[in-house]
């Protein structure tokens, strides 16, 4: 296998691109989910879409997925970062403005691969724009997470 001239010279590179290059597999999708019916909102996070699918049907079966023109965002995905880190360094709100008593949260991260946060449809505006505030999270952001949630871990 040869090397390649930036590891035979020994320069790394120290740009925020360059640091975060060493996550590049790690990706958040985010899901949104509206329930006129229900009168709720629920956004689901994960590491791989196909865990959408893996969900109890019964749960979300009234509930039809916000598009990316309706939220607002030009993305659904968040790359450098896993739901795992969001949670962790965020909080299981992920510091969404919603007060903490009208939110049922599902944390199923570490066995099926997936975070929900459901609350009352009255709350759709706060949890759109702590949805675009994820999206669009710079990359100065992302490593910061990242550097939280590796010294986070450390800490006992």
């Amino acid at each position: 296998m040869r090397l390649s001239s930036k590891k035979l010279n020994g320069n790394r590179d120290d740009s925020l691109y360059g640091l975060l290059s060493s996550y590049k597999s790690n990706t958040t999708y985010i899901r949104v989910l509206v329930s006129d019916e229900k009168n709720s909102i629920a956004v689901l996070l994960a590491d791989n879409p196909k865990k959408f699918f893996t969900l109890p049907d019964d749960t979300f079966k009234n509930y039809r997925p916000l598009r990316r023109l309706e939220m607002g965002v030009a993305k659904v995905s968040l790359k450098y970062v896993t739901p795992e880190n969001l949670t962790v360094v965020l909080g299981p709100l992920l510091g969404m403005n919603i007060p903490q008593e009208r939110v049922d949260v599902t944390s199923m991260l570490k066995r099926d691969g997936y975070h929900i946060i459901e609350t009352s449809l009255k709350f759709k505006l706060k949890v759109l724009q702590g949805v675009k505030k994820m999206i669009n999270m710079s990359p100065q952001k992302k490593y910061e997470l990242l550097e939280k949630f590796f010294s986070a871990d450390r800490e006992f």
